[in-house]
């Protein structure tokens, strides 16, 4: 009993958590909880052994109860502490946030984003500008004059010269040609039937009669 008083003077006593050891002051809590229900079990047992077995029982558990009251006591602090502790980081970023410093680095992050935005629409201008007068510099060429032939030459040993590319249509003066030819076609086609029916006719027409024999 004597240890166990010692432990709970020795909680009492215990110095002030710091932010780097919570997890360890935690852990350390967690162990000291479990040596207090231990060492209370054993002295459950030791006074079942005894004469009077309710007061060395209720003993037993006021020594525990006031071991885990300052275990909780404790654990209290720790939580109010690390409560505090974040409290104050947060606070902290905050006014690092809001300091001056801090402006200007957001400032100048918001500066070099602007002129990295502009940068690239500049290049898409650029880019989109070049790309139309390269189509306008094909356009003012026209079409591509037609290949000079690589096969057989001429008569000459000159290359012959490239046919010309036919129009959709006769010009004036070639339908006027074709209309002319056309029509002599037709004339003479009428004579040439003409002179089948005369011909014709001719065949058709009686023998003439024999002379009457002189007497």
């Amino acid at each position: 009993m004597k240890t166990l008083l010692a432990l709970a003077l020795a909680l009492l006593a215990a110095a002030p958590v710091r932010a780097a050891d919570e997890d360890a002051e935690r852990a350390r809590i967690k162990a000291e909880r479990d040596a207090v229900e231990a060492r209370f079990h054993q002295q459950e047992k030791a006074c079942r052994a005894r004469f009077a077995v309710t007061d060395c029982v209720l003993k037993a558990q006021r020594e525990r109860n006031a071991a885990v009251a300052e275990l909780r006591r404790q654990e209290r602090m720790l939580n109010d502490a690390e409560r505090k502790r974040r409290a104050a980081e947060r606070q902290r970023e905050l006014d690092e946030r809001n300091s001056p410093e801090a402006r200007a680095r957001d400032a100048e992050r918001r500066r070099q984003a602007v002129m990295e935005q502009k940068a690239r629409e500049a290049r898409a201008a650029e880019k989109a500008q070049k790309k139309a007068e390269d189509e306008a510099g094909k356009a003012a060429k026209g079409p591509r004059a037609a290949k000079a032939p690589s096969g057989p030459h001429g008569p000459q040993g000159k290359p012959r010269a490239p046919q010309e590319a036919r129009s959709h249509g006769p010009t004036p003066e070639e339908a006027a040609r074709n209309r002319a030819a056309y029509e002599a076609r037709l004339r003479a086609a009428e004579e040439h039937n003409a002179q089948l029916r005369e011909r014709q006719a001719q065949r058709k027409k009686p023998p003439a009669a024999d002379l009457p024999v002189p007497q």
